[in-house]
């Protein structure tokens, strides 16, 4: 189970969103829409642990994801909207 706990993310002093408040069972998809900006990004940053919220708790199996990050990696399935690899780029 993934929840975000009263998320609070700022950014160049404009709100992107507070007091966020969500859970995701085992088998649920999530997926996030907005606009350029609105802070789709920056929230799956917050939701693997690959940046802090300003204020509020994302939890893993219930428990702070900061504290079980590495566990929580090894289970992280992430699908992005664009390939990882950059061809012009690989040997």
């Amino acid at each position: 189970m993934l929840e975000a706990r009263d998320l609070y993310c700022e950014r160049d002093e404009r709100t992107l969103f507070r007091g966020l408040l969500f859970t995701v069972e085992a088998g649920e998809w999530v997926q996030v829409t907005g606009g350029n900006g609105a802070g789709k990004t920056t929230l799956l940053r917050l939701l693997t642990g690959l940046a802090r919220p300003d204020g509020g708790e994302v939890y893993w199996q219930g428990e702070p994801l900061r504290r079980v990050r590495d566990s929580f990696h090894r289970s992280l399935l992430w699908i992005g909207h664009q390939p990882g690899i950059k061809s012009r780029l690989t040997a």
